[in-house]
């Protein structure tokens, strides 16, 4: 029995298998006398995926690891092999069709297919596409099911409402002095929070599916000293009593729970290894970098009345005043029916100036995504996804295991990276979930005043999205790598790798222009343009204006610092960087392309096989299989097979003749072939039709036995002649 009949009967039996144990637990879960949902039904399937995983990722290496101990402590000798009894014998048809298939797949065979290196070269690079592709399909689908397009449209229109004037709210954007940061609180984080009573209860007045969940925080961070200066500023840390006065005095209701009148304390920040590393980074404001685990922290109430007390407190007693560098207002609010949590900052910095700099921050994160909430494509993704994982790791660890000396190879350790990558990103997603769990866990029992920090599953939600982004890149770069076999991706990487000395002096002397252009413009007219305000802002919109993109800048920008120099520099920004320098740099790789390309055909060899050449001849047997039913029959329409071949030669003959009257002259100079060309396609031609007269004559052969022969392919013995040969006329004698 061939190797094809053989996979060909395992490949059945698996998906017989399959099946059966598909329509069983089918059965069983439909008719065992319980009622499942199907969000418990999914929750099942995904429970038993789970217990698959840990038998074969956990269990059968443990397994093989004792049994590896066992056999090397007490050897046994395997007994000798013995051909099982009743297996099938190869009669003389089964040989003859062994015979022909081997006549077929050297009429396929051509000379260029007997470089054993080049085919194992092809090989290996067919094995890591199939993986590195698949594995790479499932990512993007990962990546993209995960992702909620809607969520932009939750998040610009948080944005406006606590950015812009409405005719129930006041906008954070109409904030200018610091006094009126006490209304904006009063009207938009107050009264709007309990503007309306639905089905009992106090909601926003924008939209009733969202709820604030907790109370709100404000936080402000104060400087010790109000001098300003070149380095960071140091922020006061002491506890004050109302009016920012000295010495703090403890008043009778700071044990109390009724913290109406209670002061701005100092934060305290439980001193952790997750808050240090999750809480540990800076809001960057206009004028300063302000950390997140310190300044002074006041809470709201959660009744309105006590909310309009607490900030007649703080307006009564100053305690927002000159000396308040930053205030934060922090909230979070949740949407059951979309899943999904919305954490705004509202930050107002105080400018040396007096006048307010506000900004709206807007995060919606989707935390809440457990079996039950997953649709079943994501769920089906995730479970491919997690399989060709294990796939390539099994096939890194293989490769280091057989060679140590490849995990010195730089590919093989972006295959490690990726591996890496993988499992912190499944770490990431785990913490994510504890974290949110003990929120939820906190919200059950907690009481509406309270504050409730999701920042520390805000921070690993977008961890999570760094390391997929990251991911993303390195396994696009692997698979960069994987299609070298393409002409295309060769003449590319050759054309980089000859390039870079040129293209790293043009960029280095284009980005010197840049920045000096940059910082030229940034000096005159960095008072009165944002485009220009900043030296780095200046410099990256040099850049993105000599690229084509101009839809955030006017003229008028450049000709603040008089109208003669704002000439001299736009004629500098377009002309020298824009167009000058910019086409020299496409100049340059388009000579080296036309260099790499020369390169590349005069030691290309003529005589190897593609990759699509490997393929055909490689994967003949599947391809023949699995496109079988797509194969036209004949049709002798009503002409002989003779005529019908003849009809067929004249109409490509046909084609031929008008396929070259349509190609120009130089065309038919490259379809020219040289004498030692046409020698090897005479000689291959050839050699096809003594392959194709010997499967003739094969096909005959088991034809004949198949028809005239016994079960075993054997032709009968003609009967021995009565005739005496001396009795045969002269002429019908065989000659000596």
């Amino acid at each position: 029995m061939n190797l094809s009949s053989i996979s060909r009967k395992d490949l059945t039996c698996f998906g017989v298998t399959t099946c059966v144990v598909m329509v069983c637990f089918v059965l069983v879960s439909i008719f065992s006398g319980f009622m499942h949902e199907p969000q418990r039904f999914k929750t099942m399937l995904v429970t038993i995926v789970l217990v698959f995983f840990f038998q074969y990722l956990i269990l059968e290496p443990i397994r093989f690891f004792i049994q590896s101990i066992d056999y090397a402590t007490w050897p046994q000798e395997d007994p000798p092999y013995r051909a099982e009894e009743g297996g099938p014998t190869m009669d003389h048809i089964g040989y003859l069709k062994i015979r022909l298939r081997s006549l077929r797949s050297e009429l396929l065979i051509s000379e260029g297919h007997t470089n054993e290196m080049l085919n194992q070269k092809y090989k290996h690079i067919a094995g890591d596409l199939l993986l590195y592709g698949s594995y790479f399909i499932a990512l993007m689908l990962m990546v993209v099911l995960q992702e909620d397009h809607t969520n932009y449209y939750n998040t610009n229109n948080m944005q406006r409402l606590f950015w812009d004037n409405t005719s129930v709210t006041f906008g954070l954007s109409q904030v200018y002095f610091i006094y009126q940061v006490h209304s904006y609180m009063k009207i938009t984080l107050v009264e709007a929070f309990y503007a309306q009573k639905t089905n009992g209860y106090e909601g926003w007045w924008a939209m009733e599916q969202w709820q604030k969940i907790g109370v709100v925080r404000l936080r402000q961070m104060r400087p010790v000293d109000c001098h300003i200066g070149l380095g960071k500023p140091e922020w006061d840390k002491k506890t004050y009593a109302p009016e920012w006065r000295l010495p703090y005095h403890r008043m009778h209701y700071t044990e109390k729970f009724w913290r109406i009148y209670d002061p701005f304390v100092p934060a305290e920040f439980e001193p952790s290894f997750l808050n240090g590393l999750l809480l540990n980074y800076d809001h960057y404001g206009y004028l300063l970098n302000y950390p997140e685990v310190a300044g002074y922290v006041v809470l709201m109430m959660s009744t309105k009345i006590n909310c309009l007390k607490q900030i007649e407190y703080l307006r009564d007693y100053s305690w927002l005043d000159k000396n308040t560098s930053a205030l934060f207002i922090d909230l979070t609010m949740y949407n059951a029916d979309a899943n999904l949590f919305t954490l705004i900052t509202l930050r107002v910095e105080n400018s040396p100036f007096g006048i307010q700099l506000p900004r709206v921050h807007v995060d919606s994160v989707s935390m809440l995504g457990n079996v039950e909430t997953r649709s079943n494509s994501e769920l089906l993704i995730l479970f491919v996804y997690t399989v060709l994982v294990i796939l390539f790791a099994r096939g890194v660890f293989t490769k280091i295991w057989h060679h140590p000396a490849a995990a010195h190879e730089a590919w093989t350790m972006v295959d490690l990276a990726i591996y890496i990558l993988n499992v912190f990103l499944t770490v990431l997603a785990i913490m994510r979930d504890i974290e949110t769990d003990a929120l939820l866990q906190i919200i059950e029992t907690a009481t509406k005043g309270q504050y409730l920090d999701f920042q520390r599953p805000l921070r690993l939600h977008q961890m999570l999205f760094i390391v997929k982004g990251f991911l993303v890149c390195i396994t696009t770069l692997r698979l960069w790598k994987v299609l070298q076999f393409a002409s295309v991706f060769q003449h590319f990487t050759q054309t980089l790798f000859s390039a870079w000395r040129a293209v790293a002096s043009l960029g280095v002397i284009i980005l010197v222009v840049l920045m000096a252009i940059g910082i030229t413009l940034a000096v005159p007219n960095g008072n009165n343009a944002v485009v220009f305000s900043h030296m780095v802002q200046s410099v990256v919109t040099c850049m993105w204006y000599s690229m084509g993109f101009n839809g955030d800048i006017h003229p008028a920008d450049f000709f603040h610092g008089g109208r003669i120099l704002g000439i001299l520099l736009y004629l500098a920004l377009v002309f020298l960087l824009a167009i000058i320098l910019m086409n020299v740099f496409a100049s340059v790789i388009y000579d080296y392309f036309n260099e790499t390309s020369r390169i590349l055909k005069e030691h290309s060899n003529r005589s190897s096989i593609t990759f699509l050449e490997f393929l055909h001849v490689e994967y003949a047997d599947l391809f023949g299989d699995a496109f079988r039913c797509l194969r036209k029959t004949y049709e002798s329409r009503g002409h002989t097979v003779a005529e019908n071949v003849e009809l067929e030669l004249n109409r490509r003959e046909l084609i031929k003749f008008k396929r070259d009257l349509i190609k120009s002259p130089q065309e038919l100079k490259r379809a020219l072939l040289t004498e030692e060309q046409r020698s090897a396609d005479y000689r291959l031609r050839g050699e096809k039709l003594f392959k194709l007269m010997a499967i003739l004559n094969l096909q005959v052969e088991i034809l004949e036995r198949m028809v005239l022969g016994d079960k075993d392919g054997k032709l009968p013995t003609p009967p021995a002649s009565d005739s005496d040969p001396d009795d045969m006329p002269e002429m019908y004698r065989k000659r000596r």
